[in-house]
């Protein structure tokens, strides 16, 4: 290894990040190269990604058909699916309440669109995110009931309702619940909690989102529908055809692409490249999505189509949106889904930029606390991401209206905040809060703002200083005369990419800028050269006014090693391999 290369990781990049590469077994690469007949490369991303011998075969070539889940291995499932054959039985009718994000919203639409095939008696209720909050609500519940509903789902939600959804006011209503968030021992007293995350179950469906639990549920339903003489006369739904949704939900939620995930996730990619349902391929349309979409498609530029719905206006929209054949609904939506996240963009950037005003005299201390007048809540967890994400500490933004705020948290790896603000709220502090150790909401009075900071300064305190030097993994060391279409389409045997199996990144080395140009004033595009003369396109999004547009204007003035990701050019006719760049380390 070079001089150069051995000088990575302990210097500093451009974005003030420390570079480490990945370790790996080589014995188990040259392994894999041999029995799999793979490229050394593929081979070393499977070991870095720790993909087992034994699972190899399946995590390039994912088919439902040899890897189908058993869904009876759920605790409550077979009662369950009892419970709703008797409901369909006696023509019950049966309400949803589904959470309002896309996990929720393709878990409420294939259930949805399961049941209509028996039932037309059914109610679909969706929290209103910014009135309602998250999970049932005794309005609902009350609407329901007042309908006599005989049998309430909850969808992506209901797991920590305890007092809710199991009030004596509903004991004549049977509740199935179907989700995936953590639970203790205290559980909701319902009929059926079907979740893989319940704390006496040990199956292999912990990483399952919502709608993939949702999924398995609806297949041990088909199969004993399919023994009920009643129900012959109905024509059976295609279960394969959910999994476009299933992918959706998935993909939008961040669980792991591994496993039955990652079966999921590429047959639905399979069926929405051909486009059979009318509302995601109206969303791809909408997001200008030239090639077949990818997992990363799905989750950077559908996803926040249908979030958009639930952050600035009705959260049933992106439901009904899921649901719906009706071509005309669909334009209609779709148009106003994606107006809805233009808008969105437009709020998100106003509040970031006030808030940042805020962060960048904060960026010495060990957390970010930014807060303003009547900033639209729906877009607050965003802005806290984006400021913790810039400034790798943990970020809380609070909004006032009149002397009450609601603020959104997010965190950093190995700092439990959610611990924190539920500390806070315990000593009075806040009027409300909690959440999980990277994420937690808030509700504060202004009176109580410099008692909240003066707590998060004694919190965060006891945490040592290194915790807040980010440091970014890289799969390899590349150089710039190794790339070519052929390397660049192997990567793509790797996908669907997501958390547990991520886009392949590099360290590009041996670096010849060629020349630069600026895209609609804000990107860079960037031509390589390599040893034999060949030119190869090179990208830096958004990179005008940052410090690393200003290095790339100056290439002729440093040395440089670059951070990237690789794909193919699209656009280009040879299909040619392009490098997206994410972050610059000078060299001497």
């Amino acid at each position: 290894m070079s001089l150069e290369i051995k000088h990575i990781e302990n210097s500093l990049s451009l974005l003030n990040r420390k570079w480490k590469i990945k370790k790996f077994d080589e014995r188990k690469v040259i392994f894999f190269t041999q029995k799999f007949k793979l490229t050394y490369l593929i081979a070393k991303l499977l070991t870095i990604r720790e993909v087992k011998e034994d699972s190899v075969v399946s995590f390039l070539n994912p088919d439902i058909n040899l890897n189908i889940p058993d869904p009876f291995n759920l605790k409550d499932m077979k009662k369950a699916v009892k419970r709703v054959i008797k409901s369909l039985e006696n023509n019950e009718k049966i309400g949803i309440i589904a959470d309002y994000d896309v996990d929720g919203s393709t878990s409420a639409a294939i259930l949805f669109k399961f049941l209509r095939h028996y039932t037309s008696k059914i109610s679909l209720k969706i929290p209103n995110r910014l009135l309602d909050g998250y999970g049932p609500n005794l309005k609902i519940m009350n609407e329901m009931k007042k309908n006599n509903v005989g049998l309430i789902f909850t969808l992506d939600c209901g797991t920590t309702s305890n007092g809710i959804i199991d009030n004596k006011d509903y004991s004549n209503i049977d509740k199935i619940i179907i989700d995936h968030h953590l639970t203790d021992t205290n559980l909701p007293n319902v009929h059926s909690i079907i979740n893989p995350n319940r704390d006496d179950e040990s199956g292999n469906y912990k990483e399952m989102a919502a709608v993939g639990v949702t999924f398995l549920f609806l297949m041990a339903l088909r199969k004993e529908l399919r023994l009920s003489i009643l129900f012959n006369k109905f024509k059976e739904p295609n279960l394969l055809s959910f999994l476009d949704l299933v992918a959706l939900g998935t993909v939008c939620d961040i669980v792991n692409l591994k496993s039955y995930n990652r079966v999921f996730v590429k047959k639905g990619l399979e069926i929405i490249h051909k486009r059979h349902h009318k509302g995601i391929a109206k969303l791809i349309d909408n997001s200008k999505i030239s090639s077949s979409p990818t997992s990363i498609d799905l989750g950077f530029k559908v996803g926040p189509q249908i979030n958009a719905a639930s952050r600035l206006d009705d959260s049933s929209l992106a439901s009904k949106f899921l649901i719906t054949n009706d071509n005309k609904i669909i334009e209609s939506i779709s148009r106003k889904l994606f107006l809805l996240n233009e808008k969105r963009k437009l709020i998100e950037n106003k509040i970031f930029n006030e808030a940042n005003l805020q962060a960048i005299n904060q960026r010495d201390s060990n957390y970010i606390l930014v807060y303003g007048n009547d900033w639209h809540p729906g877009v607050l967890g965003i802005v806290a991401s984006k400021i913790s994400d810039l400034y790798f500490k943990p970020a809380i933004v609070i909004s006032f209206i009149n002397d009450f705020g609601i603020g959104s948290a997010r965190s950093i790896e190995g700092l439990d905040l959610g611990k924190i603000i539920l500390n806070a709220k315990n000593k009075n502090i806040l009027i409300n809060g909690g959440g999980h150790s990277m994420a937690a909401g808030l509700k504060i009075s202004i009176n109580n703002l410099d008692r909240f900071n003066s707590f998060l300064k004694k919190s965060f305190k006891i945490y040592d200083l290194t915790i807040y030097q980010r440091i970014d993994e890289y799969d390899s060391v590349i150089s710039v005369n190794e790339l070519n279409t052929e390397l660049v389409e192997n990567l793509e045997i790797l996908q669907p990419f997501g958390k547990g199996n991520p886009e392949p990144s590099f360290i590009l080395t041996d670096i010849k800028i060629d020349s630069i140009k600026y895209i609609k004033d804000k990107h860079i595009l960037i031509f390589f050269q390599n040893d034999i003369g060949n030119k190869i396109k090179g990208i830096c999004f958004n990179a005008k006014g940052t410090i690393l547009g200003d290095h790339l204007e100056k290439y002729k003035k440093f040395n440089f090693l670059i951070s990237c990701n690789l794909s193919i050019d699209k656009f280009s006719r040879d299909f040619s391999p392009q490098i997206v760049i994410k972050d610059i380390l000078k060299i001497d």
